[in-house]
């Protein structure tokens, strides 16, 4: 089985799922390759593999926009006249920031008749899927949940020494956000929310990189005047992430709008207590790994929900590892061919 993906390994800097996911299909034998435009037009594959196909809606200007827009939706149309099938994995169901709202239904419109296939990371993600696009009621799909990190990364390290490095003490509560930093992920609404928490000895850190100055600019105003507030403000190192995961008492993840989350399987593959909206599929997160791991809140966050997340950090009992067996690899890789199985056998 030969597949063209998009992206196989060239995002690995910024997240590794997709090369956790590509390396574990080579492993049981589909040979994977990366998409190029030239790949999609001259190459014989069976299937082209799509992820987050919307971020060509993600420049602001319309006219690149339009452009790339256009030229996804031909190559997608030639693979599939020269027999490759389109499988399409429902990271979120539209581009985080929307520009061009006319564009994105067009797009929307010439994307969904051309799937063959689709995947996705929950089973609330599918009927969202589904609610949104009904044509894909009639098209074959899969759950197959977000991967673990825990082979992209170095192993754990002592909570004391994760502590020493970043000079926290040892007997502060600790609150992590980590990862890209975007208008919607409301890392400012998490600072507000924490400098009006009445816990003196707690801390706040923020580790990743704004997607623009402008952002930059907003979160270090916010936390000028609140000394517990620290600020780590650019791409954090694969080799330093352990160092800020052992120092956590609880990451808190405050996202306006989620469907799936990476942060929080990395926050659970280093077994950090992690705290999400109860949107998406974030419940159906709770209940896979359980309530001792993933602590959900409703609405707007407010320092009473933040504090009330912290001392359930704290307080709860939990075993050392967060259970992920049903986020290994190898079993997701297996789903991922079922369904590429399933749409070769049914194109007729």
């Amino acid at each position: 089985m030969k597949i063209l993906a998009w992206p196989a390994y060239a995002n690995t800097t910024g997240n590794p799922y997709n090369r956790l996911l590509s390396d574990a299909l080579e492993a049981q034998g589909v040979d994977v390759h990366e998409f190029t435009p030239e790949r999609a037009l001259k190459g014989r594959y069976d299937l082209w593999h799509m992820h987050w196909p919307d971020d060509v809606l993600s420049y602001p200007s319309t006219a690149r926009a339009a452009g790339m827009m256009s030229a996804v939706l031909a190559l997608m149309a030639w693979a599939r006249i020269r027999g490759t099938r389109i499988v399409w994995t429902v990271h979120d169901l539209g581009p985080h920031d929307n520009y061009h709202p006319l564009l994105e239904r067009i797009f929307w419109n010439g994307f969904i008749p051309q799937v063959d296939g689709f995947i996705s990371l929950s089973a609330t993600g599918r009927e969202m899927a589904r609610a949104q696009h009904p044509m894909l009621n009639e098209t074959p799909s899969k759950v197959v949940p977000h991967g673990h990190y825990r082979a992209a990364y170095p192993d754990p390290i002592p909570r004391a020494e994760g502590r020493e490095a970043l000079g926290l003490e040892s007997d502060m509560p600790v609150i992590l956000y980590i990862g890209r930093i975007r208008p919607y992920k409301n890392v400012g609404r998490l600072i507000r929310a924490f400098k009006t928490m009445d816990r003196p000895k707690a801390r706040l850190v923020v580790a990743g990189n704004p997607v623009d100055g402008s952002l930059r600019e907003s979160l270090q105003y916010v936390a000028a005047s609140d000394p517990r507030v620290r600020l780590d403000l650019r791409f954090i190192p694969p080799d330093l992430v352990p160092t800020y995961m052992a120092a956590t008492d609880l990451v808190a993840l405050p996202y306006d709008n989620v469907l799936h989350s990476g942060a929080a399987l990395l926050a659970l593959s280093f077994n950090r207590p992690v705290m999400v909206p109860a949107r998406g599929a974030m419940r159906e997160l709770q209940e896979y790994v359980g309530s001792q791991w993933v602590h959900t809140f409703d609405g707007r966050l407010l320092a009473s929900k933040l504090s009330e997340g912290l001392n359930w950090a704290m307080h709860t009992p939990r075993d050392s590892e967060a259970p992920l067996d049903l986020f290994g690899w190898d079993v997701l890789a297996e789903r991922t061919i079922d369904l590429y199985r399933q749409v070769l056998q049914t194109r007729g």
